[in-house]
């Protein structure tokens, strides 16, 4: 349960709100998440191994009111997290996103693009506090059809 919801978290890398109109489509939506790299300081051997290139996928489906908010609504998934800097427009997403967690907090910057029924997103994470952690992920979606 706990990599799921770190994974959640993950899965939010850039993804917020966007100006007023649908800029994705309405519908079930297909998100996955996948560490291309991770440094753990302090971690059990083979922890980062365990984490790392196993993609994570998580289904959403998102309303019409939802779309309007942009690629956001395909993933947003924990709630322990915030966007304080965010931008969706002309087809690319830059983001950087605050995530409060038992361990420390996350903190993650990425950039990618969308159209209205896919995303790419590439971010770079780090963690402060009790746990100490640098990562590399990619985030993907695409719309399935409907709900």
């Amino acid at each position: 349960m706990a990599r799921f919801s770190f994974v959640a978290s993950l899965a939010l890398l850039g993804i917020a709100a966007a100006p007023p109109g649908p800029i994705i489509t309405p519908g079930k939506w297909e998100n996955r998440v996948e560490i291309l790299d991770i440094q753990l300081k302090g971690a059990p051997p083979g922890l980062a191994a365990a984490m790392k290139g196993r993609p994570v996928v998580v289904t959403s489906c998102i309303t019409p009111k939802q779309a309007e908010a942009g690629p956001q609504s395909a993933m947003n998934a924990d709630k322990a997290c915030r966007f304080v800097r965010y931008s969706a427009t002309g087809g690319q997403i830059a983001s950087e996103l605050v995530c409060n967690r038992p361990n420390g907090t996350m903190r993650v910057v990425s950039q990618g693009t969308y159209t209205p029924t896919s995303y790419a997103v590439s971010g770079t994470g780090t963690m402060s506090g009790r746990m100490s952690m640098t990562m590399k992920s990619r985030t993907t979606g695409r719309r399935l059809g409907g709900c």
